[in-house]
């Protein structure tokens, strides 16, 4: 039986080029909806998300992040910030409904690719987050300008995944 979940996260690939077509806001709903869905630690939910749709802000955006002047030809970017005072768990919290957003995103053909990476005071102060905020991160999204296939460069899954403990073969 296929498990569509599991073919996202098998076929996934970063897209930092999109055509110039609208994502319908149906599909960008659903993303966002799967961001607030992402489980947390002690529910504590320490995030906020802005979704950016309008061509002058997106070209802003890509402006001020040094690693996502892509999302400047995205369709919509999603900043992704959490609270401060929720430290690390604010950060793994985010980086699991980043991944939500970029499988679901991926599952109705729209591309995407974490951009950027915490400390971004100026989208912070330029998109109206409160001092209490940090921005973690920009997810751009967009439909690929060209058809994606790549093989993925991963180390031998023996490498990376033991069974039982460290060291012993995972079969």
């Amino acid at each position: 039986m296929a498990n569509q979940v599991y073919e996202a996260a098998r076929t996934v690939m970063a897209v930092r080029e999109y055509q110039d077509r609208e994502v319908p806001e149906a599909v960008l709903r659903r993303v966002v909806e799967a961001a607030h869905l992402t489980a947390s630690a002690s529910n504590a939910q320490p995030w906020h998300f802005i979704l950016v749709r309008e061509r002058q802000a997106l070209r802003k955006l890509g402006s001020l992040i040094r690693t996502g002047g892509h999302a400047a030809r995205a369709a919509a970017a999603v900043i992704v910030a959490y609270e401060k005072s929720s430290g690390a768990f604010g950060v793994s919290d985010c980086s699991r409904a980043i991944q939500s957003m970029v499988i679901t995103a991926w599952g109705d053909g729209v591309g995407s690719n974490w951009a950027g990476w915490v400390g971004m005071e100026n989208v912070r102060r330029e998109f109206g987050l409160p001092d209490s905020y940090d921005v973690l991160a920009v997810v751009p999204l967009g439909y690929p300008k060209r058809k994606v296939i790549g093989k993925k460069r991963r180390k031998p899954i023996g490498e990376v995944v033991s069974a039982e403990r460290f060291g012993t073969p995972f079969a």
